[in-house]
């Protein structure tokens, strides 16, 4: 166990209670990232101690090591993935009871599960409330499992209604719309929160500079409209296999815009497979690995978004705050943020790729981008985030902890 000491400085206000803040996932995603803005935004505020209980040997655990405690989880052999149920349960009971060890010494006033989507990590939920012990909920994927495509979803989603919904004693998700939509379909009678996403602090003060009017937020001059997929490269969630099928049955296309895949992920050899196969694909469609948001963002005049399900996808706040237009699908974690005339239905690639080619008119292009810098400014800036926090912490001391 690695904890380190717990110090206050300067004159913040008195520590009153502790959080135990507890992600047991192997890799690390935009969840996990948002996590540790929340607590590093809970260290500054000085009024709550948070403690991080992860996985040992990931991501997570290694940038969790500059926060004033975290403690780690035995480490997910690769055995544990293909052994069958009887290894996932001995590593599940391992994780319970590494859990409970770190309840007893810690003595916190509540517990935060942080979950990729629901019933990721269902087992210390469970173990908390055995315990006697106050627990919340942290998610951002809130859709039933039977639209997410998970198998036996509709047992999961009866499972959700009948007990899981109601086990602890909050939610925390990222929109208001995901929030109501997810009490409605759940039958939720626990209170639901929400703590919008944010960015990198470098990013949040390129947008403080666009809306000092210190950066061009005009359309690049170029003879095509270049648009970007940024993010994990991934079949059905993010929809790009019907996105491919689009841009090979629509060659024309490549007379006015460039589209460029960046990222890494499950379905990047398909996808550079389906491009080198496809000649009028090569000369307009791209693959590039994984690099700096930023740079990227600013190489490129839209940002398409195609995914089926989502939270709030991080890069589309990063490109609002950068001034790059956003076309995504319509779903609660992009209607929340983006005009509606920027959203097209779920599939409906035909219906994007009409609103990408509005975006070629500056004035259009301009009109946009200074509405998504005022969303932006708004709703994810650190200063909003820091409001929301606050916010937060105060709503789960007076429901989740009393």
């Amino acid at each position: 166990m690695n904890v380190t000491a717990r110090v206050m400085q300067g004159s913040r206000p008195a520590i009153r209670e502790r959080w135990l803040f507890v992600d047991g996932a192997a890799a690390m995603g935009g969840h996990e990232v948002m996590m540790l803005r929340w607590i590093e935004e809970l260290r500054l505020q000085g009024r709550v101690q948070p403690i991080l209980l992860c996985r040992s040997g990931t991501r997570l655990a290694a940038r969790s090591r500059e926060f004033s405690a975290s403690i780690e989880l035995a480490p997910l052999r690769k055995a544990d993935h293909s052994a069958g149920w009887l290894a996932l349960g001995w590593q599940a009971l391992r994780d319970a009871w590494r859990f409970i060890r770190t309840v007893m010494v810690e003595r916190p006033s509540l517990c935060i599960v942080a979950e990729g989507c629901l019933l990721a990590q269902p087992v210390y939920a469970f173990v908390a409330r055995v315990m006697g012990q106050r627990v919340a909920v942290y998610v951002p994927l809130l859709e039933p499992s039977a639209q997410l495509g998970f198998r036996l979803g509709r047992w999961r989603d009866a499972f959700v209604r009948r007990i899981y919904a109601n086990l602890p004693h909050a939610w925390v998700t990222i929109t208001s719309n995901q929030a109501q939509h997810f009490a409605t379909w759940a039958h939720v009678r626990r209170p639901v929160f929400n703590l919008p996403n944010t960015v990198a602090r470098n990013i949040d003060a390129i947008a403080r500079a666009g809306a000092a009017g210190e950066v061009r937020l005009d359309p690049y001059d170029w003879p095509r409209l270049r648009v970007l997929v940024l993010g994990r490269i991934e079949a059905h969630q993010k929809g790009l296999e019907h996105l491919v099928d689009h841009l090979a049955g629509h060659e024309s296309l490549g007379r006015s815009i460039s589209v460029t895949f960046v990222g890494e992920g499950p379905y990047d050899g398909e996808l550079r497979r389906r491009i080198a196969s496809t000649p009028s694909m090569r000369e307009w469609v791209a693959v590039e690995p994984w690099s700096n948001p930023v740079d990227v963002l600013k190489r490129h005049d839209v940002l398409l978004i195609t995914s089926r399900y989502e939270g709030v996808p991080l890069v589309m706040l990063e490109a609002m705050a950068i001034g790059v237009p956003v076309v995504a699908t319509d779903l609660p974690g992009t209607n929340s943020f983006l005009p509606e005339q920027c959203l097209f239905p779920v599939d409906e690639l035909e219906r994007g790729f009409d609103i990408i080619a509005t975006l070629a008119d500056s004035r259009v292009r301009r009109q946009v981008v200074w509405r998504n810098l005022a969303t932006y400014n708004l709703r994810a800036s650190a200063h909003a985030f820091s409001d929301s926090v606050r916010t937060l912490t105060a709503d789960l001391r007076s429901h989740a902890c009393s």
